[in-house]
């Protein structure tokens, strides 16, 4: 990340991450119940901390005063214009209340795309309910936005790019084309991803959004993802 940001001379610092298995045990830090009503599963100590971190600099962010900041992963892949993109979202489309995707928007909304340097547009998200195809490796936030963000995930009970849960509190904006300004070194370790492996990330279909949508945040989706599994659960015990 240093080498990264040298290079494109951008300011920056780096920023403490928490760990989650400090914080997970503790419920000033993570509610497993809100997170079992609202995702339908616990989260892990890869996801607690994850989220702490993003919430703590928002609040880092609001402590100093700073109009805005950019917000990176410390994963994230940097394409060479990130800074000419940066200029131009700061001088012509940057609003207070803004929070800005820059590594993924797979889906935007018909007519909200607008030029904003080189191949690079600025539009709309399309978020489906509380699932979302943004990710979290690297955002612009406005102090407006990370003043209405930083307490409401705190005890965590939700993942950190789950931007849905946030909606009404911030005007999501986008930068296309998807996970080409920024996007995850995915050969890195990771302390979310099943197995600690990461797998090659592409842009979602919104057939899949809607899927994990319904499966995830409607009853009949949750009453059939878990009939599913205690059949299969069955099966497998009886083999």
């Amino acid at each position: 990340m240093r080498k990264q940001l040298e290079l494109l001379n951008i300011d920056y610092e780096f920023f403490e991450a928490i760990r989650g298995s400090d914080r997970i045990s503790d419920p000033r830090w993570y509610d497993d119940a809100a997170a079992r009503i609202l995702e339908d599963r616990s989260l892990g100590p890869g996801e607690v901390g994850c989220a702490i971190s993003h919430s703590s600099v928002y609040a880092e962010i609001v402590r100093r005063g700073l109009s805005c900041a950019l917000v990176l992963e410390d994963d994230a892949i940097l394409h060479s214009t990130l800074p000419n993109v940066l200029h131009a979202l700061e001088s012509k489309e940057l609003e207070q209340g803004d929070l800005v995707f820059l590594e993924r928007c797979d889906h935007v909304r018909p007519r909200s795309v607008k030029p904003l340097f080189g191949i690079f547009s600025i539009a709309a998200p399309i978020l489906v309910r509380h699932g979302n195809d943004a990710g979290a490796g690297g955002y612009v936030v406005t102090a407006k936005a990370a003043a209405a963000m930083m307490n409401v995930n705190i005890p965590v009970r939700f993942p950190a790019d789950n931007w849905g849960y946030y909606r009404g509190l911030v005007r999501f904006k986008g930068i296309i084309p998807t996970l080409t300004l920024v996007h995850q070194e995915v050969s890195f370790g990771s302390a979310i991803a099943v197995g600690g492996t990461r797998q090659i990330i592409n842009p979602y279909s919104i057939v899949d959004l809607l899927w994990n949508s319904f499966k995830t945040y409607s009853p009949l989706g949750r009453a059939l993802k878990h009939t599913v599994k205690r059949i299969i659960h069955y099966d497998s015990h009886d083999s």
